[in-house]
């Protein structure tokens, strides 16, 4: 399967890369430019009212999208039109878009964690980048099933797909990264 906008980078199970190890990466946009993506399953350890203090009432988990921009925040939601300026991704889900409708929609209608999902950076490819490290093995490229890219317990995103995937080595989905703690 080739890359493309709505599918998803799984990370091979030997790839020891310390941003991408174990990662599943959404991607957002693919073409002769360029790719970019969020890495769906990387929990900073923050909130987004521990980035944003006059939104301490929103209590949504903000999770490291790639080491991209760090200082911006980005999210995907599947509010489609009801966000100006949102990019669509697939029939379902959008990235980006005016904040400020992001924050009436949530003050509105308090969405889900399956709705939507903020990131701090995100994960870029200048172009044929992503096509080199395909050729060279580093990911499987498959559909994205979007109900297990927006999982809460995102630690399971990534075995998920492994096993999703079908090939011989998904019994490494439940393989601990660090076999000499087991």
């Amino acid at each position: 399967m080739d890359a493309k906008q709505g599918n998803i980078l799984v990370a091979q199970p030997f790839l020891n890369d310390g941003w991408f190890k174990r990662s599943v990466i959404l991607l957002t946009e693919h073409n002769e430019n360029g790719t970019m993506g969020f890495v769906m399953n990387r929990f900073a350890n923050l909130m987004l009212k521990d980035v944003i203090p006059t939104l301490s009432d929103l209590k949504y988990p903000l999770y490291y999208g790639g080491p991209v921009s760090q200082n911006q925040l980005f999210y995907i939601h599947n509010f489609g039109h009801e966000v100006a300026n949102s990019f669509p991704i697939s029939d379902k889900y959008s990235w980006g878009g005016d904040f400020n409708d992001i924050v009436k929609i949530i003050n509105d209608k308090a969405p889900t964690g399956d709705q939507i999902k903020f990131f701090i950076g995100y994960s870029g490819w200048e172009a044929g980048q992503l096509d080199k490290e395909l050729g060279e093995n580093a990911w499987f490229v498959n559909k994205s099933d979007y109900k297990n890219m927006m999982l809460k317990n995102f630690g399971d995103i990534w075995g998920n797909e492994l096993k999703r995937l079908g090939t011989n080595l998904s019994v490494l989905a439940n393989f601990p990264e660090d076999p000499s703690l087991n």
